[in-house]
């Protein structure tokens, strides 16, 4: 994460090389140096804050979508071949319909025959034989009211009789039934002469073959599978007909009548698969069926979604951070680094009292850019005047010098006449002399008191101005937190907005199934017209083959609207398929669109939850603006004690300067109480100790002079 910053730092142009993240990384940490320390950086923290926040909130929102989406398309693919199953089931329904409606045609054409050659039962076996030949059914069978079989046994022998008896008191009687391992359909129906039930017609069509599970497959892009037990009869999983199940959970499931949906691998290939029971009208279970969906589908859409939504918020984060870089680097660090530049000038002991800090825009930097310039231009003047006061008290240094060497001379010579008396004189003079010692002395260290008090006024001078740049920090960092907190209630305004447009949409896709509805409806009566075109072309090619030669040609019109008709039956079927496949779609999109209003919905708590913590940060800087003032105040005092202590130091070297005056009246009493001592050798004492004083100080001046002037030089006025 720490790489990912610096590569992006690099990127907006706040670091220069690449190869100084090893610096970045020394940053880090404590310096074990026997001196100093590396100086870190308040800027680079608050980058990598910044950049590591928003990094840490754009990959949540990315685990959250992926999360959702992942579990919205695994719900939705068992969904999905839930209503595949269920589409089967109803198909099945609509085959053993079919076949009722062939039985009621056969039963029919049965009628007419009887009622135009009497009961000739040879018409059976045409009957029979037409329904074979052209409708794929495998077992016809005619029978009188009590059950006896009245038909050849050329398409069939009495193998289903439990519905004979219904069918003989004039009801329907449909029936699904295993037949060996397959699955069937079984009708019996009633023949009616004069009105009367005079026989009974049952018929079976098989259901379950290669072709019906190949059908399924192909149309609704499934792979399927009937068994008989654990035994995989029909499949189109390839290589796996014939063979045993692995976990037969599922099939004993579906012998206790329930459905299972799992995620489960075949010959190496991750599915998500339902398997269901098929149960005759009685409810009593007869086979299990299998259909399934390559779960890799779902793999790769959620991939190819994923990686479309992840570039783009990696994108709109990267240009974010690039943008909060930018903004900080011209809005804070360029002035701050300016008046840093300025402050260094001032404290290198060489400034340069020309320069001038640019005064741009009216804010808190403008404001500390005018204050640095008044105190340079303070110090200006200041260093002005002390150049000229210094030039000034050269010219009077050297001008004492001299008179201290010419008063020299004169006492020397004076000291030559008096040395006798001075003799005498010499242990008083030498006990005033030590007491204008120790007197000195404490002048100094007044003196060296009041720099000491100079000194510490000009640090608090220094920390306070220190203080006053770190409140203007403060205060620029907290609009900007509350910058950023606007824009996060905006962000939430946007997202409420697409969540209104959401369910809109979910609106209009419920009108959609409801129109869907009307197609399905509109479409049924399309099957019921083929049904009968196509039981009517069995009754031509019936009346075809009774005619013999003569009808030949007209049992060819009959078996083209025969194949008109089923392939009618075929395509309304198709459509059928495609228009409930198209509701359910519909049902998956209203099922997506309600997830995606509930993923919008945490992102506005994500949102809020973000507000919360920009306010906590805005109260944390204010708190800090606050201590910063109270240290200021403190500041303020200090200062002000220490000017009161500067003042007490200057009362008390003139005091002291006082006391030195008197030690020199004391040094004239003194000699006028030598009344014996020749006038002339007292005062010859007294301008000798004058001028050994003021040659000392003429040449302590000089060289406080030069001192001075030295420091002065070191500004560029």
């Amino acid at each position: 994460m720490y790489k990912i910053c610096i590569i992006i730092l690099y990127i907006s142009g706040e670091i220069k090389y690449i190869g100084d993240l090893d610096i970045m990384e020394e940053n880090k940490k404590i310096v074990s140096a026997p001196k100093k320390q590396k100086k870190s950086s308040v800027y680079m923290l608050l980058y990598i804050i910044l950049i590591c926040g928003i990094m840490i909130f754009s990959g949540a929102i990315l685990f959250t979508v992926y999360s959702n989406l992942q579990n919205g398309l695994v719900q939705y693919f068992e969904e999905e071949v839930s209503g595949d199953a269920e589409s089967i089931l109803g198909y099945i329904d609509e085959m053993l319909e079919d076949d009722v409606n062939l039985a009621k045609y056969i039963s029919s054409s049965v009628t007419t025959q009887f009622r135009l050659n009497g009961m000739d039962y040879s018409v059976l076996e045409v009957v029979a034989g037409t329904a074979v030949e052209y409708f794929g059914v495998t077992n016809v069978v005619f029978t009188d009211k009590a059950g006896n079989q009245i038909s050849s046994s050329e398409y069939g022998t009495l193998k289903f009789t439990s519905g004979i008896s219904k069918a003989a008191m004039g009801q329907t009687y449909k029936m699904l039934v295993k037949d060996g391992e397959d699955f069937a359909g079984v009708v019996s129906y009633p023949i009616y002469i004069d009105g009367k039930v005079e026989a009974v017609v049952t018929m079976s069509k098989p259901i379950s073959n290669q072709a019906f599970v190949e059908h399924f497959s192909d149309y609704m892009n499934v792979v399927m599978t009937v068994f008989d037990k654990d035994k995989r009869i029909y499949t189109t999983l390839e290589g796996m007909q014939g063979t045993t199940i692995a976990d037969a959970t599922p099939i004993r499931n579906a012998e206790n009548g329930k459905s299972t949906t799992l995620k489960t691998e075949i010959g190496g290939l991750p599915y998500i698969a339902h398997y269901f029971p098929v149960n005759d009208a009685n409810g009593k279970f007869l086979t299990t069926l299998f259909v399934a969906k390559p779960f890799s589908v779902a793999t790769s859409l959620t991939g190819m979604i994923f990686g479309t939504l992840a570039i783009v918020i990696v994108v709109f984060t990267i240009i974010i951070i690039m943008v909060i870089i930018i903004a900080i680097a011209r809005l804070i660090k360029a002035p701050v680094k300016r008046v840093t530049d300025a402050i260094y000038n001032l404290s290198s002991g060489e400034a340069d009292l020309t320069m001038r800090l640019p005064i741009n825009g009216n804010n808190e930097f403008t404001t500390l850019s005018e204050g640095v310039n008044k105190f340079i231009e303070l110090l200006y003047g200041i260093i002005k005047d002390l150049a000229k006061a210094n030039d000034e008290l050269r010219a009077a240094s050297l001008e004492l010098g001299t008179n201290a060497q010419q008063a020299a001379s004169a006492t020397a010579e004076i000291m030559a006449n008096i040395e006798s008396v001075r003799r005498q004189s010499q242990n008083q003079s030498g006990a005033v002399d030590n007491t204008s010692a120790v007197l000195n002395k404490q002048f100094k260290n007044v003196e060296y008191l009041s720099g000491l008090i100079t000194e510490q006024n000009a640090g608090i001078s220094e920390s306070s101005v220190a203080i006053e740049e770190m409140l203007g920090n403060i205060s620029s960092v907290t609009n900007s937190v509350r910058k950023m907190s606007g824009n996060f209630k905006e962000l939430s305004v946007t997202v409420e907005d697409g969540r209104a447009k959401l369910n809109n949409v979910d609106q209009k896709i419920n009108q959609i199934a409801e129109q869907s509805n009307m197609l399905i409806q509109a479409n049924q009566m399309i099957s019921q017209i083929a049904s009968q075109t196509n039981l009517l072309a069995m009754n031509a090619a019936i009346e075809a083959a009774h005619a013999g030669d003569a009808g030949k040609g007209f049992s060819v019109v009959a078996d083209e609207i025969r194949k008109l008709a089923e392939n009618s039956s075929a395509q309304s079927k198709i459509i059928s398929g495609e228009l409930k496949s198209i509701s359910g779609s519909i049902k998956d999109v209203v099922t997506l669109s309600h997830d995606s209003y509930t993923a919008f919905g945490e992102i506005v708590n994500h949102l809020d939850t973000t507000d919360i913590i920009l306010r906590e940060i805005n109260g944390a800087m204010e708190e800090q603006e606050i201590a910063s003032k109270q240290v200021f105040d403190s500041l303020s005092t200090m200062k002000e004690q220490s000017v009161q202590v500067n003042e007490k130091a200057d009362d008390m070297n003139r005091g002291t300067q006082a006391v030195v005056k008197d030690m020199d009246n004391v040094l004239q009493i003194s000699a006028t109480i030598l009344g014996s001592m020749d006038e002339m050798a007292a005062g010859a004492q007294e301008i000798g100790t004058a001028t050994q004083g003021v040659s000392n100080l003429a040449v302590k001046t000089k060289d406080n002079i030069d001192i001075m002037n030295d420091q002065i030089n070191r500004f560029k006025l």
